[in-house]
């Protein structure tokens, strides 16, 4: 999506916010965003006379301004402004006349997005008004209702619809660069789209460069063979891709009654959620415990009032197909103290019957640890070979032992009565500058079964 710009604009009677700027505007305000906003979004603009002192060059100094944009559904703030305008050219014009008065900079509108931060909401904002129309902009504003005095007990505000958006996805191989391209790299990658195979195989391509996972929610599907047939439609034979399936269909979390209606919603909103609270849960060595996968009696899905869609069955041939196909149900079971639903299952895409990587906790661990070894041997690159290997053999082995003192790894019957092994080795055919990793090591399992056999004694 291309950036947008809105245009607030103060008229003689009147206030609007549009896509193009009104020449007849007595003062605007330019708004540069790459977010986008629905046709639910309000914006609620007020000005508050603050009696102090200006001057000719910048007459309204007086007046700050607080804009706010709100979900006008349920009244959450998305972001908000609080400054003065300006009288033109942005926070160049502001740098160059002022710079030996950063408070005054800092006061305007226009500083929100100078400092280019990638948490800016807004990538610019440039505020613009004519000095000899001051008096006319003050009385605009006292007659359309959005001037208030100082400490005054009722605030007047006036609200303005924002203009939706224009949304255009991202190709594939935009969707892949931008994701590729990113600062931080992402440890999830969240999907609810099933209608574009390629941009879930531009996913599944960044998941296979950084190393990360794809959990991916098939949709409103109300029974089991199409979501097993979809699922195995994707064909991605991996450890690090997920699949989950919420036949069930709940109340908004912000219902108030009884009355609001139940509908399907994906279930990887709330997965994820879970997920990164569990993750920063970590210990004193500042290892996650993720050897504990998302699911079952610990996680309830927290959706209200859930019930089964019409026409679901869940049955054992139903449970065991999808359970075949890796594909993790929200369920309703019952336990000793009353009933949950719960993430059923803890299964990835890969395709085996008894390796530890079908199972997602273990998943995780398998690229959580590959991935601390690979940042810290990273960090000892360009050093002499021989500081090279002492000095990332030392740090990857005491972080592998924090993993083992969290419970990631348990002990292999392989390694000797080890719990990893890790060698890093100059490599034979160039041992000046090349070296070679070899990291063995067992994740810990999920409990998915259990095989009862009880006896009546005399």
């Amino acid at each position: 999506m291309s950036a947008q710009t809105l245009y607030l604009s103060i008229l003689a009677s009147s206030m609007t916010l549009t896509e193009s700027p009104d020449p007849a505007a007595l003062a605007s305000v330019e708004f540069v965003t790459e977010y986008a906003f629905d046709s639910n979004v309000v914006a609620k603009v007020m000005a508050v006379d603050q009696k102090t002192l200006t001057t000719a060059a910048d007459p309204l100094d007086n007046l700050v301004f607080k804009i706010s944009f709100n979900d006008k559904i349920d009244g959450s703030t998305i972001t908000e402004l609080k400054g003065r305008l300006y009288t033109g050219g942005g926070v160049e014009a502001l740098e160059e006349q002022h710079a030996d008065n950063f408070g005054y900079i800092t006061s305007k509108l226009d500083f929100y997005g100078a400092l280019d931060s990638q948490y800016d909401f807004f990538e610019s904002v440039t505020t613009s008004y004519s000095a000899s129309k001051a008096a006319a902009i003050k009385t605009a504003l006292e007659t359309m209702g959005a001037l208030n005095e100082l400490g005054a007990y009722r605030t007047k505000q006036v609200e303005l619809a924002v203009p939706a958006s224009t949304v255009t996805d991202l190709t594939p191989t935009e969707l892949k660069n931008s994701l590729l391209d990113m600062r931080d790299r992402p440890r999830y990658l969240v999907t609810c789209d099933v209608a574009s195979l390629p941009h879930i195989e531009a996913l599944a391509e960044v998941m296979g460069k950084i190393n990360c996972h794809v959990l991916l929610d098939i949709g409103n599907i109300t029974d089991w063979q199409s979501a097993v047939a979809l699922t195995e439609t994707l064909s991605i034979n991996d450890h690090r891709f997920w699949v989950f399936w919420n036949p069930n269909k709940s109340r908004p979390s912000n219902a108030t009654t009884v009355l609001a209606r139940k509908k399907w919603r994906p279930c990887v909103g709330d997965l994820l959620a879970q997920t990164l609270l569990r993750n920063a849960r970590t210990n004193s060595s500042g290892i996650p415990p993720i050897n504990r996968p998302v699911a079952g009696y610990d996680f309830p899905v927290a959706f209200r009032d859930m019930e089964k869609m019409a026409g679901v069955s869940l049955d054992e041939e139903a449970q065991n197909a999808l359970a075949s196909a890796g594909v993790n149900v929200v369920i309703n079971e019952r336990f000793e103290g009353g009933d949950r639903w719960i993430y059923g299952d803890a299964l990835t895409q890969y395709d085996s019957k008894n390796s530890a990587l079908r199972l997602t906790n273990s998943a995780e661990i398998e690229t959580y640890t590959t991935n601390l070894v690979l940042s810290i041997v990273k960090k000892h690159l360009l050093k002499g070979m021989t500081s090279f290997v002492r000095d990332a053999q030392d740090e990857c082995s005491r972080a592998l032992d924090a993993c083992v003192a969290a419970g990631l790894l348990v002990q292999p019957s392989e390694l000797g009565g080890l719990y990893y092994l890790l060698q890093i080795t100059p490599r034979a055919d160039d041992p000046f500058s090349k070296a070679d990793i070899k990291f063995s090591r067992r994740p810990e399992g999920c409990a998915r079964q259990v095989f009862f056999e009880g006896t009546v004694t005399k």
